[in-house]
């Protein structure tokens, strides 16, 4: 399969380095590897702009470069390719981040009671309700009692299918 088939690698990509980004993955999947020069002759670009999104791309870990000098200018040429097994363990890392991230805010939704201002929806937890006298600080008006079990049950939901997506085989 194809790097950019994958729609997961795809969205990565996108998200982390947009359209131009995907341009210049898109044209190094064509070939083993690239100069920018090459890159910017081919696509219209300027080189200083193709330099940019190269570095993007490497920052995200989608691309990487190895350089040679020319023995006799001294100048240095960089070659790109992609890294596949780069985008991968990039994306199980945000996986693995955005799992603690929600099982962290399921343990505060859990242990925690919630009051809502019944004009603005603003929401609290049961220490600053306190503080406040159960009065929302904005319209005055007194705090309901804030049943969170929907949030709850999405948080849930989202931790599992991250679960579940990290269990699938590549390419499912």
């Amino acid at each position: 399969m194809r790097l950019l088939d994958d729609p997961r690698l795809k969205a990565y990509i996108e998200e982390a380095v947009g359209d131009e980004g995907m341009r210049i993955a898109e044209l190094l999947l064509s070939r083993e590897e690239a100069t920018d020069t090459q890159i910017a002759e081919e696509l219209g670009e300027k080189p200083s702009h193709v330099r940019k999104v190269l570095y993007n791309l490497y920052e995200a870990r989608v691309a990487d470069y190895h350089k040679e000098k020319d023995k006799e200018t001294g100048w240095l040429t960089f070659y790109w390719y992609l890294t596949p097994d780069h985008v991968e363990h990039a994306l199980e890392m945000r996986r693995k981040r955005e799992l603690d991230r929600l099982e962290e805010r399921l343990r505060f939704e859990s242990e925690h009671e919630f009051f809502v201002c019944p004009t603005g929806h603003e929401r609290f937890d049961f220490a600053t309700a306190t503080e406040t006298d159960f009065h929302c600080p904005e319209h005055g008006e007194m705090l309901d009692a804030f049943d969170n079990a929907k949030e709850i049950e999405a948080i849930h939901a989202r931790i599992e299918a991250l679960r579940a997506a990290s269990a699938r085989p590549e390419g499912a």
